[in-house]
């Protein structure tokens, strides 16, 4: 019977918060992202690479129920490119080099941005040599594949920049593991953790979690 209680409470308890939500939502103050399209250098990397880097970026960024709880307001795109550029320029204007992660910050101040996030990937390409090559001297079919991608940004919670990069390379005979587009997967999952991106836009949400009464148990 103790069981059944138990449950019976934490259902209700569960009905509760939902019935509150679209209240919280209405009073709560979403946070202002302002996310960058990945920015390619390299020549090579083809759209499909692109592609895959912006899906993982999508799911570290995705906040459940963000239509009902109104946690984070995307900026928009265009805005979010022009206040790159005008950023870049004025970095220029001051004699400093452009780079991306020092713009962060007056990417963030022009758009009343919460946090800033800009993908770039440096450098990508895959070659197949069939035979002998420049590496290789016997017939064997080899592959040489270097991927490099970098994750700049701001968090204005810590009011400070955060950036990380990363590279992956494989010289050997051909493996679907050292394609170019996996190294490229291995590479945007290490900067989604080492950036810590789900924890940043997920933040406001956990403290005001924190904050609800808990459910007492026997």
């Amino acid at each position: 019977m103790k069981v059944f209680e138990k449950v019976c409470c934490a259902v209700l308890f569960l009905c509760a918060c939902l019935l509150l939500l679209p209240q919280a939502g209405e009073a709560r103050t979403p946070l202002r992202l302002a996310r960058v399209p990945l920015i390619v250098e390299s020549p090579y990397a083809p759209q499909e690479a692109g592609e895959l880097i912006e899906d993982r970026l999508d799911f570290a960024l995705h906040v459940p129920l963000n239509g009902t709880l109104h946690a984070v307001e995307e900026l928009p795109t265009a805005e979010v490119e022009q206040a790159l550029e005008e950023a870049r320029a004025e970095l220029r204007a001051q004699g400093k080099r452009p780079r991306y992660r020092d713009a962060m910050p007056l990417v963030a101040a022009k758009l009343d941005a919460d946090l800033v996030v800009c993908p770039v990937l440096t450098d990508y390409h895959e070659y197949v040599f069939y035979g002998g090559s420049p590496f290789f001297d016997d017939d064997t079919i080899r592959m040489d594949s270097y991927v490099a991608l970098e994750i700049d940004g701001y968090d204005r919670a810590e009011q400070k920049n955060f950036s990380k990069r990363t590279s992956r390379f494989y010289r050997d005979s051909y493996s679907t593991q050292g394609t170019a587009a996996a190294l490229a997967k291995e590479a945007v999952e290490e900067l989604v953790r080492e950036t810590a991106l789900n924890e940043r836009v997920m933040k406001p949400l956990h403290e005001e979690q924190a904050g609800l009464p808990a459910v007492a148990a026997d």
